[in-house]
């Protein structure tokens, strides 16, 4: 019998998210695919300061999405028809929307001068539902 495969983790600030949760559910409980924008998210996670040859660094932000596992070389073999997973949270009754699968292809979209990528959006019990406690 082959090992159980890790499942795919995404980590933001303290907030760690199961991807693979968010894609069953997803299967799940299909929706549209929405266009997002690639500029604010690119000016949100500082992705132009991410330079070609980035490969692994070995910390991630406080506040912010884990970049330690960033691979350029790997990002430019995304697909960008996949569409991304983005997060909704709720904070003193105001929304807040978390890239949480896609952050090679949102580089890839960039260099590439992509206006948008195709997107999935998770309600807030959903995003509930895949965060890891």
């Amino acid at each position: 019998m082959a090992p159980a495969s890790r499942p795919q983790m995404s980590r933001y600030g303290k907030w760690v998210f199961n991807i693979d949760r968010a894609q069953n559910l997803l299967e799940e409980q299909p929706r549209a695919v929405v266009q997002t924008p690639v500029a604010d998210w690119v000016a949100r996670y500082h992705l132009h300061l991410l330079k070609p040859g980035s490969e692994g660094k070995t910390w991630y932000p406080i506040f912010g999405p884990d970049q330690s596992h960033f691979s350029a070389e790997h990002a430019m073999q995304t697909d960008l028809d996949e569409p991304v997973i983005i997060a909704t949270m709720e904070f003193d009754g105001e929304r807040a929307l978390l890239l949480i699968d896609g952050l090679h292809r949102m580089y890839r979209a960039m260099i590439e001068d992509r206006s948008t990528l195709p997107a999935f959006i998770l309600t807030v019990a959903e995003t509930t539902e895949v965060r890891v406690h």
